[in-house]
């Protein structure tokens, strides 16, 4: 296997392995087993088990950040065309639970580990999560702006929307539920608008543009 391969496959491995047992549970023993690999051959690669778990959490951030980079320029590319801005929106969020349903690995190590108590994990994460608050806020800024949401504590709203979205990433992509991705994100855009909306908004109008239903 060449060398560039087979580093993936130990960094697949041991992804399984961190999301099977913990990180603490977990041995490299534990991931050159899964591997089927020697020791020696992880050296090559890994300084340590605390090496190759912080170069998954950076693999799940990077591929996260620049998925969050891509849904905000969408949503702004919606709003300066006079594209259809809630259809953009609920096109963001499938993409958001589309990404954690994909890597489940990752996602299991990130928000189950790294999300603890460890100071050199959790930092990693705390940075992710300020990025896509940072990306949220002024998208949510910019809805008001346009008439879109009604007066409210955006900040508040921001951290609303991103509990109930690692919540639903947690309790309903990763407990091995055979879920619908499309009718979930359908659900959570709904509440979303029906919680939003200004007072004189039209609601049903809204429905329809973002899921094609009243």
């Amino acid at each position: 296997m060449p060398a560039v391969e087979r580093r993936e496959h130990i960094l697949k491995a041991a992804a399984e392995v961190f999301a099977s047992k913990g990180y603490r549970m977990a041995s490299v023993s534990d991931i050159v087993e899964k591997a089927k690999v020697g020791r020696g051959t992880f050296y090559l690669y890994f300084e340590s088990k605390r090496h190759i778990f912080l170069e998954l959490i950076e693999e799940f951030f990077q591929g996260y950040a620049e998925l969050l980079e891509r849904n905000h320029e969408h949503l702004q590319e919606a709003f300066g065309k006079g594209g259809t801005v809630l259809r953009a929106w609920r096109d963001n969020m499938l993409r958001v639970f589309n990404y954690h349903r994909d890597n489940p690995h990752l996602t299991d190590i990130v928000y189950r580990e790294a999300l603890g108590r460890d100071e050199d994990f959790s930092e990693r994460v705390e940075v992710l999560s300020r990025f896509a608050r940072e990306k949220l806020v002024e998208e949510f800024r910019m809805m008001r702006a346009k008439g879109m949401m009604r007066d409210c504590d955006v900040e508040m709203v921001t951290s609303i929307v991103m509990g109930s979205t690692v919540y639903l990433v947690m309790e309903h992509l990763q407990n091995g539920d055979d879920v619908d991705v499309e009718e979930l994100t359908d659900m959570i855009v709904e509440y979303h608008i029906r919680a939003l909306i200004p007072d004189e908004g039209d609601v049903r109008r809204a429905l329809r543009s973002a899921v094609g239903r009243a």
